[in-house]
This record gives C-alpha cells, structure tokens and sequence, in this order.
C-alpha cells in the first residue's frame, strides 16, 4: 500500500490557503500555538503572502496576543472570527475569504477553516475553483 504524498508546511514563510481539492496531495502543519499539532489534508496551496500587509504578523500578534497567549488549540469563537475576517479583509486577494462559522471547532490557530468565495477579478490567482473550502495556515507561534 502506498502512503499518501505530504507536505509539511513548518519551514515555509508567510500566509497560504490550502484548497479543499482532491488533489492527491496532502499538506500538514505545525499549528494550534504551544499544543504544537500537525493537522493534514488534501488539496492545492496557494501562498498568499502580500508585500505590503503582514497579515501573517497580524495574526501571530493575535493569537499570542491577550486573548489566546498562544494556546488557541481547540477551537475558536466568534469573536476570533470576527478579528481574522476583519484582517483577511485588508489584501485583495485575501479578501475572498471568509471564516467558515460551520467549522469553529476544527479551527485552531495557523489552520482556520474558510469559505473562498468566486472571484471575478482577471487579477486574482485562484481561477476554475469556483466557490469553495479552504484552510488558512501560517506559521505556528510556538
């Protein structure tokens, strides 16, 4: 039997979206602040790092912030997806992403789960995906 390809996310830099796609791929990460999880799927990632917004640093600073001290490892509320919607809001192409209310209790910090909605934009790099599901990931705080 062969083992399913994976791959692992903790070295690399800034904010991407993994798209709910059956690719054959899977992508994992180090995420959920110190519990220092390693949650999986399937799909495509896309980077999304943006050279004028650190929305990576943005939600570091959240999730290690007051609120969370960084031990956001179950599940977040809305409050948490209020705040990254309002972040996700800040960059074109980010700005097609909402926080999927569905699935609060399978978020956790750098692996929240999203709704990506159609962009008709020439510019956008996400083109044939329709609307879809997704997963913001980052780089873990630990």
């Amino acid at each position: 039997m062969l083992e399913k390809p994976v791959i692992e996310l903790w070295n690399s830099s800034g904010l991407g979206l993994i798209i709910l796609y059956p690719s054959g791929v899977y992508y994992s990460n180090q995420t959920g602040g110190y519990a220092c999880l390693h949650p999986s799927v399937e799909g495509v990632y896309v980077p999304l790092e943006n050279e004028v917004i650190d929305q990576e640093k943005m939600l570091h600073d959240y999730f290690v912030g007051p609120k969370w001290l960084g031990a956001c490892m179950r599940a977040i509320d809305e409050e948490t997806a209020n705040k990254i919607d309002e972040i996700l809001a800040l960059a074109d192409e980010s700005k097609l992403f909402k926080v999927d209310h569905s699935r609060f209790s399978d978020s956790h910090e750098a692996w929240i789960y999203v709704d990506v909605l159609e962009s008709a934009d020439e510019t956008s790099t996400l083109k044939g995906f329709g609307i879809c599901k997704g997963i913001l990931t980052w780089n873990n705080s630990d």
